[in-house]
Formats: C-alpha cells, structure tokens, sequence
C-alpha cells in the first residue's frame, strides 16, 4: 500500500491534486496514455456491444 505524505507546496505553484493519477496514466517517455491490453480488449468488446444495440434498437 502506497502511504502519501503531506507536504508544503513549493514556490511557483504546484499541479493539481490529480497529479499522481495523471502521472501513473501517462507513459512519460512516448507522453501518450498507457494501454493495458485488458483496456484494448474491454473497450473493443464494450463497442462491439454498442453497434449490435444499434443494429436492433434504431435500425430494426
């Protein structure tokens, strides 16, 4: 389990408290999103799903 610390903002500003969610979701070498195979897998299932509802509900 990863314990956050508390700690006094630098001077300039800071990030937002989303920051470390923003960081694990990007990659910073390439600066594009990570893909999780399991993510690829999912969303292409989830609109599989979409078209057929598609194809039966509106263009039946």
């Amino acid at each position: 389990m990863v314990k956050f610390l508390k700690s006094k903002p630098k001077e300039g500003g800071g990030g937002p408290s989303s920051a470390i969610g923003i960081t694990r979701f990007f990659d910073a070498s390439s600066k594009s999103p990570q893909l999780n195979p399991y993510l690829v897998i999912v969303a292409i299932i989830v609109f599989i799903i979409f078209i057929l509802a598609l194809k039966i509900f509106i263009f039946n």
